[in-house]
């Protein structure tokens, strides 16, 4: 007969030291890089005097096209915190910005005819309703009669930048089919997708701030009039 052997636990390893050779070390986790860590301190602001407005005014210009309106309120947000932090005078640091403001006009940095102009082709290029560029100005400060003379003077250009044939269009039409061609939709999908999609692609004008009508002549116009269409756009 085969002798028999009985499990014995006392021969087992029992721990995990015992089976490692008895000395094995393992290293602990790290604390998470960072915790220990102060949290950075914000930045202080700097104290404003005239020479820093005119800096900060011709850097920014530099880097960016503005209305008077938009640089009014960053140099506004600059001042508040050197009010809050030095005691800046507010009075004094309020004629300072005029004071830069003007010099900024004057010498041409500063535009807003120009900024207003600039800003209406190439939001019309892009496919953007009438009404939503003068909603974009105006958030801007560009002034209310500014932005008429601007939405005046943008449909003359897109009119007589028109084929002959499409002149005296609604330029809302062109900027739809501009957008359509941007995002494809309508007759600048595939064919076997337009049918299918039709319901999607007017609700996509629609919330770019077309009405209906406009949507419907796009969406379901013939490719060959979109592209008339879009010399209204393309030509300014």
């Amino acid at each position: 007969m085969k002798e028999s052997h009985e499990n014995r636990s006392d021969l087992a390893p029992d721990s995990k030291a015992e089976k490692f050779g008895g000395n094995a070390s393992f290293p602990r986790k790290s604390a998470a890089k960072g915790k220990d860590r102060n949290p950075r301190e914000p930045k202080k602001p700097r104290r404003v005097t005239r020479d820093y407005l005119m800096n900060y005014a011709t850097w920014y210009l530099e880097r960016f096209a503005a209305s008077r309106a938009r640089l009014e309120k960053l140099m506004r947000g600059k001042i508040r915190l050197s009010v809050a932090e030095y005691g800046t005078d507010p009075q004094e640091a309020e004629e300072w910005m005029k004071s830069v403001l003007n010099t900024c006009e004057n010498a041409g940095f500063i535009n807003d005819t120009a900024y207003a102009k600039g800003r209406a082709r190439s939001l019309l290029r892009k496919g953007k309703a009438m009404r939503v560029i003068a909603a974009d100005l105006n958030a801007r400060g560009i002034a209310s009669h500014m932005i008429d003379d601007t939405i005046t003077d943008l449909r003359q250009e897109a009119d007589q930048a028109a084929y002959e044939d499409i002149r005296g269009t609604d330029p809302n039409l062109a900027a739809a089919a501009a957008y359509a061609r941007r995002r494809r939709l309508g007759p600048f999908r595939r064919p076997d997708q337009r049918d299918e999609k039709r319901d999607k692609d007017l609700a996509a004008l629609a919330r770019q701030g077309f009405g209906y009508d406009t949507a419907t002549r796009i969406i379901d116009g013939d490719l060959d009039h979109l592209n008339d269409l879009l010399s209204m756009i393309d030509g300014i």
